[in-house]
């Protein structure tokens, strides 16, 4: 009988684990007559996206991410978490896991991990949840001020020209924002969405 299976990638820098995993899932699915949607979050959004009915209908949910995801469409759903290098090295490994040791997941309030997750790759992963979310900033930020230096290398200094403009918003605003945001998303994956506010904010 043909078993379906949903499935969501995602890595640190969501560009090459994330899409590379999401294809050994799909060979191997196919290769056992399976059928099997992946919806991958990478660095340009989430794409291949599950729907609800599907996810309604699917006979188990992998989630294979380095980094922590929102998962509340997945409640009530037997649950497989592991993480993309598994996922693209073992798929047949993974895959059996999934069938015969999902548990059904509870929300935010049930997150231990069917996969039995020791403290430190926790750890790891809360660091990387917030590391993806700041890399934008730094790439963005990066890239005004080096476009700031085309007008010369001191040009910034020539106050309302475009290079001020440039490097204002890159050295001032978006690395302004790189500690907030990685605290904030380090806090969400620590304690989902009620941690998100108070790790943007941070003390005083």
């Amino acid at each position: 009988m043909t078993k379906k299976i949903v499935a969501v990638t995602a890595c640190p820098t969501g560009v090459a684990h994330t899409f590379m995993a999401a294809e050994a899932l799909e060979i191997e699915a196919r290769k056992r007559g399976d059928w099997i949607k992946v919806e991958t979050r990478g660095s340009v959004g989430a794409k291949n996206t599950l729907t609800a009915e599907e996810i309604a209908q699917a006979d188990v949910v992998i989630i294979a991410a380095d980094i922590e995801l929102d998962l509340s469409g997945f409640v009530g759903k037997r649950l497989y978490r592991t993480s993309t290098g598994a996922a693209l090295k073992k798929s047949a490994q993974e895959m059996d896991n999934a069938f015969n040791s999902a548990e059904v997941y509870q929300g935010s309030a049930g997150r231990s991990s069917s996969a039995g997750k020791t403290e430190l790759p926790d750890v790891y992963k809360h660091l990387m949840t917030g590391v993806s979310h700041m890399l934008p900033l730094v790439v963005a930020g990066g890239l005004c001020i080096a476009l700031s230096f085309v007008f010369g290398i001191q040009a910034f200094n020539e106050p309302g020209t475009l290079a001020a403009a440039l490097f204002q918003i890159g050295g001032k605003a978006a690395f302004a924002l790189m500690v907030p945001v990685l605290a904030g998303f380090i806090a969400f994956s620590i304690a989902d969405r009620p941690g998100l506010a108070p790790g943007l904010i941070g003390p005083e």
